[in-house]
């Protein structure tokens, strides 16, 4: 069961609606500044967690005199667009944040778009392949990505188990380095690779449409990955 954790602007400070108001749109603008300077994936973990937050509230607000008030919304699935409800104690209230909560519902699914937009623009550019073919079986691996500027990034990702990794965020993929891309040299890698790690998973990514890749691109490609070996071995 995924944990609901509570914006720092609602925790911190005193309840009064001009001042949750102001730190709101502080965080806002402090988001969509990291945004357009390649923080991806830290903005979306913390508007994704917010809105499971904002969402919940709202609903606590829209359920509290119904039947399913004996029942908390714990988050969101976002594969099925269907709310999770379980029976632990009810998410504290406020008059404050019951005024504030759809007007910051609003402001969070605008940066959410927003953020969907440069996903897509990233994802648009990439294209992955599995060097120098799909293995039969689910394994450690090794990843390239190549970008606009001519640099190679090398990554490593332990193989994904269900116990423990329950969504793309969860699977980690680990930075090696990062070099001049040369057409020899990364042949070269390759070919030590299967020699030597024969059982690996190596795979190729072209990043054509940005060369920011940590806590940027990489959210993508981390996503991409996930899902791509999720497909393909089924774990």
């Amino acid at each position: 069961m995924k944990t609901i954790k509570t914006p720092s602007w609602v925790l911190e400070g005193p309840m009064d609606y001009e001042y949750k108001s102001y730190r709101m749109f502080m965080e806002l603008e402090e988001l969509g500044h990291q945004l357009k300077n390649g923080g991806l994936f830290q903005v979306l973990v913390n508007v994704d967690d917010t809105l499971d937050y904002l969402y919940r509230y709202d609903a606590e607000k829209i359920t509290s005199n119904d039947d399913l008030s004996n029942y908390d919304l714990v988050g969101i699935d976002w594969q099925t667009f269907s709310l999770e409800f379980s029976d632990d104690p009810n998410i504290e209230r406020d008059e404050i944040m019951d005024s504030l909560c759809d007007l910051a519902i609003d402001k969070y699914e605008e940066l959410h778009s927003k953020i969907r937009d440069y996903w897509r623009d990233i994802e648009i550019g990439l294209s992955m392949a599995y060097v120098p073919k799909k293995p039969y079986f689910l394994a450690d691996g090794f990843v390239f990505i190549i970008t606009p500027d001519n640099m190679l990034h090398s990554y490593y990702f332990h193989k994904p188990m269900k116990y423990f990794v329950n969504s793309w965020k969860d699977f980690k993929i680990e930075r090696l380095q990062v070099e001049e891309y040369k057409e020899e040299k990364y042949f070269k890698h390759i070919e030590e690779l299967i020699k030597k790690e024969s059982d690996k998973i190596i795979l190729k990514i072209k990043c054509d449409n940005n060369v920011i890749i940590e806590n940027n691109s990489m959210a993508v490609i981390q996503h991409q990955i996930y899902n791509r070996l999720k497909q393909d071995f089924g774990f």
